[in-house]
């Protein structure tokens, strides 16, 4: 964005950088890789936050996914990941939070408030 194409000039470094937030605001690009592209051409970025047990974002959605009962390989499918990647994140999730199994995950996740809440039945 900040070379001169044919069909636009270059924009300067801070628009650029507002361009990108601007199309992960609206969803058009993964706000991770936008805070990672500019964090690695040195602009300003924010601090990544964290989930309970120290928990990436990543590993929240991923701990949501195993929560619901769904298999590393769907996780990996839904999640646009390798089934490895995948494996590999409930791994590390297990070690934070200190279980060994997906009951033991579901329950990290129901009593953290990671999971949504059930909609009332309405009659």
């Amino acid at each position: 964005m900040i070379e001169p194409r044919p069909h636009r000039d270059a924009l300067t470094a801070p628009q650029a950088a507002a361009e990108l937030r601007a199309e992960a605001a609206a969803g058009r690009l993964d706000a991770e890789a936008v805070t990672s592209v500019l964090a690695a051409a040195g602009h300003r970025v924010p601090r990544r936050t964290t989930g309970p047990a120290g928990l990436t974002g990543r590993e929240v959605d991923v701990l949501r996914l195993l929560a619901r009962g769904l298999s590393n390989k769907a996780i990996a499918s839904r999640l646009v990941i390798s089934p490895k990647t995948a494996r590999n994140h409930v791994e590390h999730i297990y070690a934070k939070i200190d279980t060994s199994n997906r009951a033991g995950a579901c329950l990290f996740a129901l009593e953290h408030g990671l999971l949504p809440q059930a909609e009332a039945a309405t009659e």
